[in-house]
């Protein structure tokens, strides 16, 4: 499975990501646009390229010992265009203490929505299973799945649709750490269940 893969900013090897995995995170990395100039793009990635019109979905299971402010980590889908980068990543996000479920959907701009953690997985360290979907009605749907399998909806990416169907697509899962340099450490961000269709 690990053949087909590519990464950028990653600091090692990519991994078997048949099996349970990991990303080792440097600090001082995020991506993430706001205005007026803030414009960060500088933390790991594996993925696999496609195109948005043959992408269905993708699904995996994260956690981590997350600890440092805005520590995170999940999937990431990137669309390569030659205008403005558009990307939407999903994931868990360490925000005051607290381990919650982050959803950026960048276009011109980079947004931000959190929503607490299921219930069931408060006692593990933080674990959140996520899934993207590109739903017949054109949009892009993330969702938080719980371990029995209910589909719970954090975001509707409704310019998703406007895309045309031959755009690159990056889909894969990434991790950053955007505490400074030299004050924070690593973050090991753990993937199990790794699912692209």
């Amino acid at each position: 499975m690990t053949s087909d893969f590519k990464s950028v900013h990653l600091g090692h090897d990519i991994p078997d990501l048949s099996g349970a995995f990991q990303i080792t995170v440097p600090a001082g990395t995020d991506i993430w646009d706001k205005p007026p100039a803030t414009h960060s793009f500088n933390a790991p990635i594996i993925y696999r390229t496609s195109t948005v019109g043959k992408f269905k979905s993708a699904r995996v299971t994260v956690s981590a010992a997350w600890k440092d402010q805005y520590d995170q980590g999940g999937l990431f889908l990137g669309i390569q265009t030659t205008d403005t980068p558009r990307w939407v990543k999903t994931g868990i996000e360490f925000l005051d203490g607290v381990p919650l479920v982050g959803t950026v959907a960048k276009d011109q701009w980079s947004d931000w929505s959190l929503r607490p953690l299921l219930a069931e997985t408060l006692s593990i360290e933080g674990v959140a299973i996520l899934e993207v979907e590109n739903a017949s009605d054109g949009s892009l749907w993330i969702w938080l799945v719980s371990e029995g399998g209910q589909k719970l909806p954090l975001r509707e990416v409704a310019w998703w649709g406007d895309m045309a169907k031959d755009t690159e697509l990056w889909i894969g899962v990434y991790g950053a750490k955007p505490a400074p340099h030299g004050e924070k450490g690593e973050l090991v961000v753990k993937f199990e269940g790794l699912q692209i269709q």
